[in-house]
């Protein structure tokens, strides 16, 4: 975990420091006033690489909870949705050589859940306060590392990797049928004094876009690795902890607009633009 947490904190102290040292007003291209096809030929032009641009979008998809647990649970994927929410990103050269590096910071409405698993062998199922399952409704914002790999002019694949934090707002149990009619139902759509209602922890996944300047459609898969227990792990016994804490996925489709437009050219482009300046220029009375 440790790791973990070591390299994303690198990932975000470096592309904040190449974030901090963008200049887009810069000049990055001019022509003297004297221009022939072997000046053209012999330059030697420093490149700025496509990608430095902002954009923002709004995603929609839906969530599937996993959860891990001491003690050991059998546990079911419990799918919920809508998932949505909107993001803000900024891509750009990280110290101006690579190209594939940026920031993503944004807002979610998610969840958080369990449902438990009865054992084959045994029948038997494990229940948290007299429920086998439950369902909480989490919104939450992040900060992420985004890396895209760009293949072609229309096609991308993304990488993100970075923090999340969110507040669990509300809280739906399933008793199981042994405890129904039990003093457990008034916590059904109610937080116990133990329960934590603060989540935060580890985010990241992958993805690929559609490119067509000035709108992307992106795809993506996170996976979200909570640190926040659902409840505090010595309720029960101040001798032995019982914990549970998210572990959950998200699959959602979001379409992002161009703020600014992917800034840089290729050498080749710019010999071909400078061509063009030329014989504008000369074709003119």
């Amino acid at each position: 975990m440790k790791r973990l947490i070591s390299i994303a904190l690198g990932l975000f102290s470096a592309c904040t420091l190449s974030f901090a040292q963008v200049d887009l007003d810069k000049e990055f291209f001019s022509l003297p006033d004297t221009i022939t096809n072997e000046y053209l030929d012999s330059l030697k032009l420093q490149v700025r690489k496509p990608n430095d641009y902002w954009m923002v979008g709004v995603y929609g998809g839906a969530s599937l909870q996993f959860g891990y647990w001491n003690p050991s649970r059998l546990t079911i994927a419990q799918f919920q949705l809508p998932v949505y929410g909107f993001s803000l990103i900024r891509q750009f050269s990280m110290f101006g050589i690579m190209p594939y590096m940026g920031l993503e910071i944004g807002a979610q409405q998610n969840y958080e859940g369990y449902e438990f698993k009865t054992n084959k062998e045994t029948g038997y199922r494990s229940t948290e306060s007299g429920a086998y399952k439950a369902m909480l409704r989490v919104p939450e914002a992040f900060l992420l590392t985004h890396m895209h790999f760009d293949i072609g002019e229309h096609f991308k694949l993304l990488a993100k990797l970075g923090l999340f934090g969110g507040y669990r707002t509300s809280i739906n149990r399933v008793l199981d049928d042994a405890y129904k009619g039990s003093s457990y139902e008034e916590y059904q759509t109610a937080f116990r004094d133990y329960d934590l209602r603060w989540t935060y922890g580890l985010m990241g996944g992958l993805g690929m876009g559609l490119v067509f300047n000035p709108i992307e459609i992106h795809l993506n898969v996170n996976l979200k690795w909570g640190w926040g227990s659902f409840w505090q792990r010595d309720y029960a016994s101040p001798f032995y902890y019982r914990f549970g804490y998210p572990l959950d996925g998200t699959v959602t489709l979001g379409v992002y607009y161009q703020l600014t437009p992917r800034y840089g050219h290729t050498r080749a482009q710019l010999r071909r633009l400078a061509r063009k300046m030329m014989e504008e220029e000369q074709q003119k009375p």
